[in-house]
């Protein structure tokens, strides 16, 4: 007779990659009563947080159970029967794929964005696509067109966008990770708003063939999960570019870290509670063999102008080429149409004033990363608003805290740090030179281990 197999957790939706990847191996459960445990939860979490838009649950039970077959066998690979979703900017064969607007709500893809391709082929099971704000044009995600995620934490409330399916979906416990995209905060404004751990890479590490895009020059796919280490991981499996360290390479050489705090970059004063808790984050990674130093960032007042001018002008071009605007104004939703048209006046001498700022930005970041490792501070400087509460004084308080990264192409990692009176999560960015993407996630990780729980609370499952 065969010894019986141990009995498996009790909510199975609660375990990281790490842990489910652990418990196929010993065989305590099987990548089908994890898919089950997943499915059963989207049933009922995702009529009221909305975070999927389209669900491939009968493709992805089959996985699942060629994946319980590849344990059995002893050939599993990387990340063999780990469910995930995909926000829906990436094209993925066979599945609908609107790129968050009604123009392309009929549109199946005939193969697999390059990040999704690398996954499935190491294993991982999608079990389907996230709303994002229409065309990943946005920080809320409220889309009236094709629907609108909730914060799980707190249902009138938003999630921060685009990538805020992904982020709802991650945090309501219906996937252990998921895929965003990150051109002016969208993986890390949600992940901040949801309270997962998001991670925006270095430029280029990983390919966005196959990603609608916004904003060519600043576009990154990202990932989110609900812990760091799970990050570490899924990094190695979808990067394409030679531009990140190996994570031997994460050390400061025997020293203490040098982690930055940098006033310049915090250009308005966060919320009671983020300050509270971002001085307890400095407390406890002060004795994480860190020294904590204060810089400077004069080259600070360049980035606004400079993003919004290579923002503007590069997402026009892509929907010129594109064929969609001018000649399809009428369907696109009132916010992405105003974008447009307020960038059809941007000319090249504009651009190319900005790309010089850029450049002096990205020199500034450079000499910055001589004095430090890493660079601490805020994430999103306010809880989340209400869905009727949105619009640009919103956009003009939380993307400051965003964009530098996105200039200057450099890793940053969102993590929770706290809770507001009203229960929502409060996070940190830890951000790093380009290239040191593992030595930022490593910092997340040591954090969140030094915070387990804090990290341990996720939001009840919502009655349907």
């Amino acid at each position: 007779m065969h010894p019986a197999r141990p009995s498996p957790p009790s909510d199975l939706c609660r375990l990281s990659v790490a842990q489910l990847r652990a418990g196929f191996l010993a065989r305590t459960f099987s990548p089908v009563e994890v898919f089950d445990a997943l499915a059963e939860r989207i049933t009922a979490a995702d009529p009221v947080v909305h975070a999927f838009w389209a669900l491939a649950l009968d493709e992805a039970r089959v996985g699942a159970v060629a994946a319980e077959a590849a344990y059995v066998a002893e050939r599993p690979r990387s990340l063999e029967g780990i469910p995930f979703a995909a926000k829906d900017l990436f094209d993925s064969e066979g599945l609908r794929t609107s790129y968050g607007s009604r123009m392309f709500a009929t549109n199946i893809p005939a193969r697999d964005a390059e990040m999704i391709r690398r996954l499935r082929e190491a294993g991982a099971l999608l079990v389907g696509k996230t709303a994002t704000h229409e065309f990943a044009w946005g920080i809320t995600s409220v889309n009236p067109g094709m629907g609108t995620p909730l914060n799980p934490w707190l249902r009138t409330r938003i999630t921060g966008g685009s990538s805020g399916g992904s982020a709802a979906a991650v945090a309501a416990l219906m996937v252990p990770f998921a895929l965003a995209t990150d051109t002016g905060g969208s993986v890390r404004i949600p992940s901040g708003f949801c309270g997962v751990v998001g991670l925006k890479p270095t430029f280029g590490a990983i390919s966005a063939a196959g990603v609608f895009p916004l904003s060519p020059s600043l576009d990154h796919p990202g990932l989110m999960a609900r812990d760091p280490a799970d990050i570490a991981d899924l990094l190695d499996v979808v990067a394409t570019a030679a531009t990140i360290a190996p994570r031997s390479a994460v050390t400061a050489g025997g020293r203490p870290t040098r982690v930055g705090i940098c006033p310049d970059l915090v250009p308005v004063r966060p919320a009671a509670a983020l300050t509270e808790a971002l001085a307890g984050a400095r407390e406890l990674i002060a004795g994480l063999n860190t020294e904590l130093v204060e810089v400077k960032f004069p080259e600070a007042s360049l980035v606004g102008e400079a993003f919004s001018v290579t923002q503007r002008a590069e997402a026009y071009e892509t929907h010129r080429r594109l064929g969609l605007f001018p000649s399809r104004a009428a369907e696109y939703g009132d916010d992405v149409r105003r974008h447009l048209e307020s960038a059809a006046d941007i000319d090249i001498a504009q651009y190319l004033h900005a790309q010089r700022d850029r450049a002096t930005i990205r020199a500034g970041f450079r000499r910055l990363f001589e004095e430090v490792d890493i660079l601490l501070g805020p994430a999103n400087p306010i809880a989340p608003p209400g869905l009727d509460a949105v619009g640009a004084p919103f956009r003009s308080v939380v993307m400051p805290f965003m964009v530098p990264q996105d200039l200057a192409g450099l890793p940053a990692v969102v993590v929770r740090a706290g809770f507001d009176v009203d229960g929502l999560p409060i996070s940190i960015q830890l951000t790093g030179p380009a290239g040191a993407d593992h030595r930022v996630i490593a910092l997340a990780r040591a954090f969140h281990e030094a915070t387990a729980e804090l990290q341990s609370r996720w939001p009840a499952l919502p009655p349907a």
